[in-house]
């Protein structure tokens, strides 16, 4: 067992994507980063830049077989006024043609908030307009469009998905609405959970061994663990249930107290694809190879 661990570059304004892959492979010495996460524009959600064919033809031959991520800006929900959907939407459209060149990849996105132009829709409201948004982009189909990975929320505000419940919810909406060619929308979505997330929001107190199998054993149950397909691998700057998204570097934080702990992780999700949002990726290496020498 070798648990793959790759890392997320903050920002990409002014670099093809060429010039960050070949800048996050110098990252860490010694040490292939098997995944790649990035930002298309700014993490606001603006400064949106499409690739070059010829710099994807060159980034395929760089990466190979290696998997590539998008994170969609933070403020693109999509659930939201209807003028502000419309902007999502494209913008989302535009960056799942991008990771469609690409074997392995998807875009990661935050599904929503039920605080909609300073008016609060209740949850079921939230969550119906997620399930339009996204059979809307896949309507026609996904002949050109990459995986939406849809992560949850550190419970903050009126963000959407607090728990496995709220995803659930969207997931088996999208199981029963089929594309113009007769294909479940379901097939084209993902669940990315961030463990940061879920320790702060109070769903999984994954501190301890105990509580990272039982999220395995809910989340199979109630979702499937064929949706599972991302982990964001993060430490919590704050205590458990402290609904505030402050990540920190593995082995610094509240969550991966011991590689131990984290060794139960790697143990329970071996084939899932790990994706560090740390400020600097090198700084849990240390951390990480010493959970990986225990299994």
């Amino acid at each position: 067992m070798n648990p793959r661990i790759g890392t997320h570059l903050p920002h990409t304004k002014g670099m093809t994507i060429t010039e960050i892959i070949m800048s996050l492979d110098k990252r860490v010495d010694g040490y292939r980063i098997p995944f790649f996460q990035i930002y298309l524009g700014d993490r606001t959600g603006g400064g949106l830049v499409p690739f070059e064919k010829e710099d994807v033809q060159e980034a395929l031959e760089i990466i190979g077989k290696r998997g590539f991520f998008i994170h969609s800006g933070l403020s693109n929900y999509l659930s939201n006024q209807r003028n502000y959907r419309h902007y999502v939407k494209n913008r989302i459209l535009t960056e799942l043609k991008q990771v469609k060149f690409f074997p392995l990849s998807g875009v990661v996105i935050h599904p929503g908030t039920m605080n909609i132009g300073g008016i609060k829709f209740e949850l079921k409201e939230t969550l119906d307009l997620i399930v339009s948004t996204i059979s809307d982009i896949y309507h026609n189909g996904n002949d050109d469009l990459g995986m939406l990975f849809l992560e949850n929320a550190a419970g903050e505000g009126y963000k959407v998905f607090k728990n496995i419940d709220e995803m659930k919810y969207v997931v088996k909406k999208l199981e029963h609405i089929k594309d113009k060619n007769g294909d479940n929308i379901s097939r084209n979505i993902r669940i990315c959970i961030d463990t940061c997330h879920l320790f702060a929001a109070g769903a999984y107190d994954l501190s301890k061994t105990k509580e990272i199998r039982k999220f395995k054993t809910d989340f199979d149950r109630e979702i499937g663990l064929k949706y599972l397909k991302l982990i964001h691998l993060n430490d919590s700057k704050y205590e458990f249930g402290c609904r505030k998204d402050f990540h920190e570097n593995i082995g610094t934080g509240k969550i991966w107290k011991s590689p131990r702990i984290l060794k139960v992780l790697f143990e329970e999700f071996p084939d899932i694809p790990y994706i560090c949002e740390t400020r600097n990726f090198s700084d849990s290496m240390n951390f990480i190879e010493r959970a990986k020498r225990l299994l």
